[in-house]
């Protein structure tokens, strides 16, 4: 979106540059230049980004995902817990008797 962005501007510039006439041809011909540059600069630095962001979301999904994991690594350590807490528990009341 933003390269497609970045692209109608600069052509918009160039049109509107050829359209005020040529009048010093060479100052134009050097700015043109100094922003097809900065185009072509901006464009990498967008598609830089973009892969900065799939991996970011990459790093996201696993992260969730080992969350997970450790929540049902606690869950399951917790319900053993109490089993372990019930079965002492019925072995006191046994010696009790």
């Amino acid at each position: 979106m933003l390269i497609k962005n970045i692209s109608v501007f600069s052509f918009t510039l160039v049109a509107s540059l050829a359209m005020t006439g040529c009048a010093n041809s060479d100052v134009l011909e050097q700015k043109m230049a100094t922003l097809t540059n900065k185009v072509d600069s901006l464009s990498i630095k967008v598609a830089t980004l973009s892969t900065d962001v799939t991996k970011v979301k990459a790093q996201q999904k696993q992260s969730a995902e080992m969350i997970a994991d450790v929540k049902a690594s606690s869950e399951q350590a917790a319900m053993d817990a109490q089993n372990a807490t019930k079965r002492i528990d019925n072995l006191v009341k046994s010696y009790k008797k």
